[in-house]
């Protein structure tokens, strides 16, 4: 999980309106993440700024929401995803059928243990 939150963070002073300007002059822009070798890019799209490619793309739509001079927080509307690490997913092969025993979800053996531990525990059928 902590790899995913590395890859949306940009080591460097961005706001919206730098990031904009960039993707205008330059097209597209490849910024480096704190989850490295891996790159996120940017490019203009429909007025703002695009981060990724196709279908695992994410728009910048709520820009600065935290500036000090040190630190930018910009919101994304998506989750980003490297797009070596999706063509590796997409690169392998059928997953094995798995068989599981069915069992009592984790909110019912949770509320038969509280009940147990009152002496209601018989009062639930599915305690038994």
């Amino acid at each position: 999980p902590e790899q995913i939150v590395y890859y949306h963070i940009i080591p460097e002073y961005q706001t919206e309106e730098s990031m904009y300007n960039a993707v205008r002059r330059f097209g597209k822009v490849r910024y480096d993440t704190l989850r490295l070798p891996f790159k996120v890019t940017a490019e203009e799209a429909d007025g703002s700024v695009r981060f990724g490619q196709g279908e695992g793309s994410a728009y910048l739509f709520d820009p600065d929401i935290y500036t000090d001079g040190r630190i930018s927080v910009q919101g994304i509307d998506g989750v980003l995803f490297p797009a070596e690490e999706i063509a590796s997913e997409s690169k392998s092969t059928r997953p094995a059928k798995v068989v599981t025993k069915a069992r009592r979800g984790k909110l019912m053996e949770m509320t038969c243990r509280m009940l147990g531990s009152v002496g209601l525990g018989r009062r639930l059928g599915s305690c038994l």
